[in-house]
């Protein structure tokens, strides 16, 4: 993707005029060179689609395009979408105030009639478009930036890695996202002060980047916590992205010769993006990795966290344990099927069926008479339900502070999309009738793959 300018510079602006009169262009190249002090070069393409591959390449500051074109307001909304965005100022053979609003509403920076153009009215236009652009530009970069760091914040990270989800569904690939934090940082703090903490955030930060990709999205959550979404990660990425921090962390100890050891926790979740709702579903899976996998850790390492740390790192980065499931399934028959689904991937499992949304929540609560039932590591969510349905089981779910945080795949018979869940998303989302394979796949991965943690230490 070519780069974006971002501040005015000694060499002409370059603007773009996409229309087929000859005559049009000439015009416009002899008003800018009746404009010496507003150096222009411009370029001069038909049609909106060739625009629109000119645009991906980069280094445009504005585009000119022609309103008597038969796809011109088509091409608008094209040429609007593409990034590195470029302001475009629409040229009307006519005055027409009702295409004026619609242009405006469709993207355009601004609305110039043919007849009326000279020297002054273009280059002014065209400068003010290019400097409304560009501020509205630093403004967004500002609402998405961490200030502390230079890394994207949380709503960046969300922002960004929506769009490369909905690339993800179309190229039928998964996604990964490694979510981590800086241990002891309250201590640091309490000890050294917060100027201390603030340089330690901004390791981590700068060891980040350097552990991941240039194509790897990199996000400051807050705090302490950081995120990454890997573009176009393989089988064995893990296994990496664990070597390459472990390196990192150890050439930073050598070099910055800090007070204290630089540790960073990273936990992993991997889905298909065809089974994703949401980037925060993604995001919520790697969170619980993160902490389900610390809290193991503290009940295990007590006083020998350093010993326990580097036997860590001796295990595979997949470890098969047995997980408890629960399917919420009116239908017998729909429950045969998902039970011999799970048979056939042979995950380690126990399985307990529910048949309504009122014995989900009690088994979930441990309520009469679930009292001795193990919490799920992941629910099967039916959305037809009786008594209560699917969407309100996982309302309360997600409301309650004990149970919010269980991955949830749902489970529906109908093709039309995934449901609006209003805000209570399920980290999954598969169709009925299940096929074995892709249940499987969800299943291992928010409750396998999702439980996988790297602890690291300088």
């Amino acid at each position: 993707m070519g780069r974006r300018r971002t501040e005015l510079s000694s060499h002409p602006a370059t603007v773009l005029f996409v229309g087929r009169h000859a005559a049009d262009g000439r015009l416009l190249q002899e008003l800018f060179e009746a404009s010496p002090k507003n150096r222009f070069a411009l370029e001069m393409i038909e049609q909106p689609k060739e625009a629109r591959t000119r645009l991906t390449h980069g280094d445009v500051d504005a585009v000119l395009l022609d309103a008597s074109l038969t796809d011109a307001m088509q091409g608008l909304e094209t040429l609007a979408s593409v990034e590195p965005a470029a302001p475009i100022l629409l040229l009307s053979p006519t005055e027409d105030e009702e295409l004026g609003l619609s242009a405006l509403k469709a993207g355009a920076q601004d609305f110039l009639v043919k007849d009326r153009l000279d020297r002054q009215v273009l280059v002014h236009a065209i400068r003010y478009a290019i400097e409304r652009h560009r501020l509205k530009n630093r403004l967004r970069d500002l609402s998405l930036m961490d200030e502390l760091t230079g890394l994207y914040n949380r709503r960046g990270f969300v922002t960004l890695a929506t769009e490369d989800l909905r690339l993800a569904r179309r190229n039928k690939q998964n996604l990964l996202v490694a979510f981590g934090d800086l241990d002891d940082l309250k201590q640091i703090n309490d000890t050294l002060g917060h100027a201390e903490g603030d340089t330690a955030i901004k390791d981590v930060s700068g060891i980040l980047r350097r552990t991941f990709r240039d194509s790897d999205l990199i996000a400051r959550i807050g705090g302490d916590e950081f995120a990454v979404l890997v573009r176009g990660a393989d089988t064995d990425h893990v296994e990496v992205i664990r070597r390459r921090l472990k390196d990192e962390l150890a050439m930073f100890s050598r070099r910055a010769k800090r007070r204290y050891r630089l540790k960073i926790s990273l936990g992993f979740a991997q889905r298909a993006a065809t089974n994703l709702v949401s980037v925060e579903s993604l995001l919520r899976a790697a969170d619980r990795a993160l902490y389900q996998e610390k809290r193991r850790h503290e009940r295990e390492s007590g006083e020998h966290d350093a010993i326990t740390n580097s036997k860590s790192l001796e295990k595979p980065p997949y470890e098969a344990r047995a997980i408890d499931i629960l399917l919420v399934e009116d239908n017998a028959e729909d429950a045969a099927l998902t039970r011999r689904a799970l048979d056939q991937a042979r995950l380690q499992n126990r399985l307990s069926i529910v048949a309504d949304g009122f014995e989900a929540l009690a088994f979930l609560k441990g309520a009469t008479p679930f009292e001795t039932a193990a919490q799920p590591d992941v629910v099967l969510l039916d959305l037809d339900l009786p008594r209560m349905d699917g969407h309100e089981v996982l309302s309360e779910m997600r409301q309650d502070p004990l149970l919010k945080d269980i991955p949830v795949v749902v489970l529906t018979a109908t093709k039309s999309g995934n449901p609006d869940f209003n805000g209570s998303e399920p980290d999954a989302f598969l169709t009925k009738p299940v096929n074995f394979h892709r249940l499987a796949d969800a299943i291992k991965s928010v409750a396998g793959f999702g439980f996988t943690i790297v602890k690291l230490s300088a």
